[in-house]
């Protein structure tokens, strides 16, 4: 965020610290560092959600996403505080870092009243060079945090979310598997993990390792499929998918980047074909970030991919049958009727009726290009 944490005007005593959650789904671990820090200055600290002026010495916000309501949330708050509140996150600046006095600190969970499972790094950073990530411009090359579990892992917590972004990569990644084996720790890979990076050394220590979702309730693996090279891969460890059992592996596709319908066709079918759970997840654009997703997306047969159904997960195929919806409209002007009716055939059936009173904007006609 700054380089120090408040100006040198003020004191110690009994001093109060405002600090703003802008959109975190999780706890916020920059937020509960820089608790930590303050509270050991001596500092009350006060954590807030909603937008509402307080009177206190100091103001902090961190935003995570870079969408309308977040940057809508920032403009409130700078219109509440103006130059005295000081932002931060991925969704306000790249370059924004916490002070290395609060970095080092053990994350505060109080903050959140928070003990249902620790959450950090282990590595940072990533060497890859996905034109849609910000893990590189935002952290730099991939590379261990100092300390490990003991940096973030209270005494007696065995939940451990995991924040890194490509941690089967780093060169020792065998002995972090193996350091949560020996542990005991049920582990959640919330940024999932490349398939492409497991060797059979990998895969034989991840199978050890009490992977779990993100409730902690049941053993999950997450896995990444943003491409059509990606699903290649899927498709040529298959085995390997096997062996991690049945209905144990979650794979993350991204979609709204820079695909065009039939190379999300072609991924969407392997996954199915495997027998895997879908998340389908909407690349939102970040800063200076923005999609490229062809003009020419609707390649294909449109009928071939929205008759597609997943044996589980289907409110998230739905999201993405939804989104298809509203880019066919802004495309043609219209709608197409077979897509209006698989998406409302279980859910918000009176739905459908809004769009029925406007024929002049549906079609029925199957959308046909090829690929």
């Amino acid at each position: 965020m700054t380089e120090s944490l408040l100006p040198a005007r003020h004191s110690c005593k009994s001093k109060t610290v405002a600090l703003y959650d802008v959109d975190s789904r999780i706890p916020n671990l920059a937020l509960m560092k820089l608790s930590a820090r303050f509270k050991q200055r001596g500092f009350n600290v006060l954590l807030l959600r909603s937008i509402e002026y307080i009177k206190a010495d100091a103001y902090y916000a961190a935003s995570v996403f870079y969408c309308a309501r977040s940057r809508s949330r920032i403009a409130a708050l700078r219109g509440l505080y103006g130059a005295d509140i000081q932002l931060g996150g991925t969704g306000w600046n790249l370059r924004s870092r916490l002070p290395t006095e609060a970095e080092v600190c053990f994350p505060d969970y109080s903050l959140y009243d928070h003990s249902a499972y620790a959450l950090g790094f282990l590595t940072r950073g990533c060497n890859g060079g996905c034109p849609f990530c910000l893990v590189p411009r935002k952290e730099g090359r991939l590379r261990l945090e100092k300390g490990g579990f003991d940096a973030f892992v209270p005494p007696g917590q065995t939940n451990v979310l995991l924040l890194d972004n490509n941690i089967l990569v780093h060169p020792a990644a065998a002995d972090l598997l193996q350091e949560m084996i020996d542990r005991r720790y049920a582990v959640n890979f919330s940024q999932s993990l490349e398939f492409k990076a497991l060797t059979p050394a990998l895969f034989d220590l991840l199978c050890q390792v009490d992977s779990r979702n993100a409730r902690f309730t049941r053993r999950q693996f997450y896995f990444s499929c943003n491409s059509v090279a990606d699903a290649d891969h899927f498709e040529e460890k298959r085995s390997l998918l096997k062996a991690l059992g049945k209905d144990r592996v979650t794979v993350i596709a991204m979609y709204g980047y820079n695909t065009r319908l039939s190379e999300d066709y072609r991924r969407l079918r392997v996954l199915r074909r495997l027998r895997l759970i879908p998340f389908f997840q909407e690349y939102w654009p970040l800063k200076n970030m923005r999609s490229r997703q062809p003009d020419d997306f609707f390649d294909m047969n449109l009928d071939a991919v929205i008759r597609l159904t997943f044996r589980s997960n289907g409110y998230n195929w739905e999201k993405y049958l939804r989104w298809l919806n509203r880019l066919y409209f802004k495309t043609f002007g219209r709608y197409y009727l077979p897509l209006l009716q698989i998406i409302y055939r279980y859910n918000y059936k009176k739905g459908i009726e809004r769009y029925l009173r406007k024929p002049h904007l549906l079609t029925t006609e199957l959308y046909r290009k090829e690929a």
